[in-house]
């Protein structure tokens, strides 16, 4: 079933972290470090083998601009570039390119508010916050991805787990704008599988007063877009979400 392969392609997407600018981004991959709608708090192509970790004990940063708008994207594969594309195409260092954001990326492949990634012994996003994954500075926005690898959990649980992701980030981040993208769906096999993961998110949201971007439908019917594991978006498909992404950013002002 297309659902079931794209469960497991997402869990085999590696753990990445990576330490980008505005122009081009350095990678490091350590586990220890790491619209669509806005609403405020109220056919496959070729086959592409997925990314293996790798290492860098020194991660490299290009001179940015002084006093340019500073940015924090964490989540999940669809953040940090998984299978077709790697970080610096991601659909978040698209959208903060676009924005002419300073920004930087961190993540994991395979995880989520309640899912970990057991292939690569990497936790769920509140574990990797407790590791230190959100530990770059002060930041202006604050933009947290992802439920995608939670949608066979309980609504419930999923809510929940994400109230306690998002305060430990905003936490780790009082000076920031927090923001919440609920997880894009590829459609390959309908919308049913992420609809429960959408509503749960949008409750956290609510419950938390922070602002919600529904990402489910970015792809909708455009099968091209999206790669031959059924899962994740080609680079192609990344521009576009990174688009969509800009545009609900933009529009929280």
């Amino acid at each position: 079933m297309a659902s079931r392969v794209r469960v497991l392609t997402s869990l085999a997407a590696p753990l990445l972290l990576v330490l980008a600018g505005c122009v081009s981004e350095g990678h490091e991959t350590s586990q220890a470090r790491p619209v669509g709608e806005v609403a405020p708090s109220s056919s496959p192509t070729s086959p592409a083998p997925p990314a293996s970790p790798s290492a860098s004990s020194t991660p490299t940063q290009t001179p940015q601009r002084s006093g340019a708008t500073t940015s924090l994207f964490f989540g999940d594969s669809y953040i940090v570039g998984g299978a077709y594309t790697g970080p610096d195409n991601s659909m978040g260092a698209v959208a903060a390119r676009r924005l002419g954001w300073r920004y930087e990326i961190r993540g994991g492949g395979g995880t989520g508010f309640v899912s970990g990634n057991r292939d690569y012994d990497i936790p769920s996003f509140l574990g990797q916050i407790r590791q230190g994954a959100l530990e770059v500075g002060p930041v202006d926005w604050l933009v947290i991805e992802g439920g995608g690898n939670d949608k066979g959990y309980a609504p419930g649980l999923i809510t929940r787990r994400a109230v306690r992701t998002l305060k430990a980030a905003a936490k780790r981040h009082p000076e920031a704008r927090v923001v919440l993208v609920g997880t894009m769906d590829p459609t390959v096999d309908g919308f049913a599988d992420t609809d429960g993961v959408i509503g749960a998110l949008a409750a956290a949201a609510r419950r938390l007063g922070i602002p919600y971007v529904n990402a489910q439908r970015w792809l909708e019917g455009r099968p091209q877009l999206v790669g031959a594991d059924y899962d994740h978006p080609t680079p192609a498909g990344h521009r576009v979400c990174g688009r969509k992404l800009a545009k609900a950013l933009r529009a929280l002002g």
